[in-house]
């Protein structure tokens, strides 16, 4: 089972990356799409918090490596790997206090 929950957090990852991909593309609202890497990071860290790394990595990922291939230089976005990971981190910390308060409770 937790196979399968990895696996699914990982596609998703990789999905919201792509798409992340192409909101960057489309707007000029930073603010908006920061709190997007931050949440969508958090919440999949927070189901599966042993992967945050690996989720930080495929939500924030995408977009400096797209845009360095668009600029060919340093990539302005790198801010969203900081947000991917400082999400990924947030959201694994209240996926392992969420996980220890359910299992004192029963």
């Amino acid at each position: 089972m937790r196979n399968v929950v990895t696996a699914i957090a990982i596609g998703l990852a990789c999905l919201a990356g792509l798409w992340l991909v192409s909101v960057d593309a489309r707007t000029d609202d930073t603010g908006i799409e920061a709190g997007l890497i931050f949440l969508i990071a958090a919440a999949l860290s927070a189901v599966r918090p042993r992967a945050a790394i690996i989720v930080a990595l495929l939500v924030g990922g995408p977009i400096p490596i797209v845009e360095a291939m668009r600029s060919g230089g340093f990539p302005a976005g790198i801010a969203a790997l900081g947000f991917s990971v400082a999400g990924a981190l947030v959201g694994a910390y209240v996926g392992i206090i969420a996980r220890r308060s359910a299992s004192a409770t029963t």
